[in-house]
């Protein structure tokens, strides 16, 4: 057994990470599985990937010195004992010589150490696993950048093939040009660790992109639609994008139609979320009713197409680039169940995830500002919602728009809870588009 079971310095640790949860209270340790050594600790440093297993799994690589080091304390977990001997543990992601070790099986001629299996693209090689960093956005997932390549770790694990690295998969081999394409991945066993792809250096962010649009209409008290230019163009470009990319998918990955026991089981699905939202916030409970009227229309005995879809589509989930916007991270939400992520839906939820991320984008901008007079921001997200749909070309059936009134009011209602938890100051944001919807 693993002395990190029995001892509270990485229990503590992971509470204060993102990653574990944000929010979440110190859970106990019940196993720890150690992979093989990357490097040997006796010769100064050693590093190896742990499966911590606190609540859920988590990926937590760790780097072990003789000696502490002031310049990794960010990293610092706590001392432990090898062979007699005492270590001075860090999270290994912080510490860039352990880093460079992580990815060394990327490196021309190196071998898949023990029961870690580096997997590469048409013979993909890391040129150079010394020179990295470590990206300091607090996410779900812990990236670093090394030269033209981008390395993700995932920290929350599940046995099966994680969905980012099986659709990029997918869609590298189709020769898609909306994602960055996927070089290589590791796992250990059925556990997938990390992927590595290509880092789309000159991108900008589609979430800090539309804000800019918004902030500059604002500062000028331009209305969206007398302006010269605004957000829209890229709104419309931005759903050909992820019509493409879904119908990709559709060339390369399973289809099905639901009929009307898969679409009641969807009603099941959606009416639980509404449940837990009420439950979480009492102002929900007056939107009940109507919620409930609109997912009943889903089941109109219309058969739905469904196909694997990305399945946390949102404005940080895209990269506009000088060739066209990226479509990235695949994954799907990390808190939910791997069958949950990698289960086939309607392409309606993609689309209600963007319409809800533009309404998002915008007001997040108001309450930034402190502006209350949200005209200006409810005309940008009208036409940017249009321009979208305008460039996905949405299908215009009953069945279609019933699909999308519930997957929206589905997203509003997440939001409702995951603001309430985490964010209390911003959940008027899907309270308000609660009134709208319905």
């Amino acid at each position: 057994m693993s002395q990190w079971t029995e001892r509270p310095e990485l229990s503590a640790y992971l509470a204060r990470q993102r990653w574990f949860g944000q929010g979440q209270v110190e859970v106990p340790i019940t196993e720890v599985r150690e992979l093989a050594w990357l490097s040997d600790p006796a010769e100064g440093l050693g590093v190896r990937f742990e499966l911590v297993t606190a609540g859920s799994m988590f990926n937590v690589p760790l780097s072990y010195r003789q000696h502490p080091r002031e310049d990794l304390s960010y990293g610092f977990i706590g001392a432990a004992t090898l062979d007699g001997e005492v270590f001075y543990v860090y999270d290994a992601l912080h510490d860039p010589e352990a880093r460079g070790l992580l990815l060394r099986g990327f490196a021309d001629g190196e071998p898949s150490p023990g029961d870690i299996e580096y997997s590469r693209i048409d013979g993909f090689v890391l040129e150079s696993h010394e020179d990295n960093v470590l990206l300091s956005a607090e996410q779900s997932n812990t990236s670093v950048i090394v030269g033209e390549s981008l390395i993700k770790f995932f920290r929350k694990l599940a046995p099966g093939r994680n969905p980012d690295i099986e659709i990029q998969a997918a869609l590298t081999e189709l020769g898609s040009e909306e994602i960055s394409p996927l070089e290589g991945w590791i796992s250990a066993g059925d556990i997938d660790l990390a992927m590595i792809g290509v880092f789309q250096r000159s991108a900008t962010d589609g979430w800090d992109t539309a804000r800019t649009s918004v902030r500059a209409l604002q500062d000028d008290a331009v209305r969206a639609r007398e302006a010269g230019g605004d957000f829209a163009g890229e709104s419309e470009r931005l759903g050909r994008t992820l019509a493409v990319v879904h119908e990709q998918m559709r060339q390369t990955l399973p289809t099905a139609t639901w009929g009307s026991e898969e679409v009641a089981a969807l009603v099941g699905r959606l009416t639980s979320r509404l449940d837990e939202a009420v439950a979480m916030h009492e102002s929900v409970g007056a939107y009940a009713d109507r919620a409930r009227a609109a997912y009943a229309a889903v089941a109109s005995g219309e058969p739905v197409e469904v196909q694997r879809v990305h399945g946390d589509f949102h404005l940080g989930q895209t990269l506009r680039t000088t060739s066209g916007w990226k479509i990235i991270d695949f994954e799907g939400e990390p808190a939910q169940p791997l069958a949950d992520r990698v289960r086939l839906d309607s392409v309606a939820r993609d689309v209600a995830g963007q319409l809800r991320s533009l309404d998002y984008a915008a007001h997040s901008v108001a309450i930034v500002t402190g502006v209350e007079e949200t005209e200006y921001i409810d005309d940008w997200v009208r036409r940017n919602r249009i321009a979208f749909l305008r460039g996905y070309g949405y299908e215009d059936s009953e069945t279609a728009a019933a699909l999308l009134h519930a997957y929206e009011i589905d997203k509003a209602l997440y939001e409702v809870v995951y603001e309430s938890n985490y964010r209390p100051d911003w959940v008027q944001i899907p309270l308000r588009a609660l009134e709208r919807l319905l």
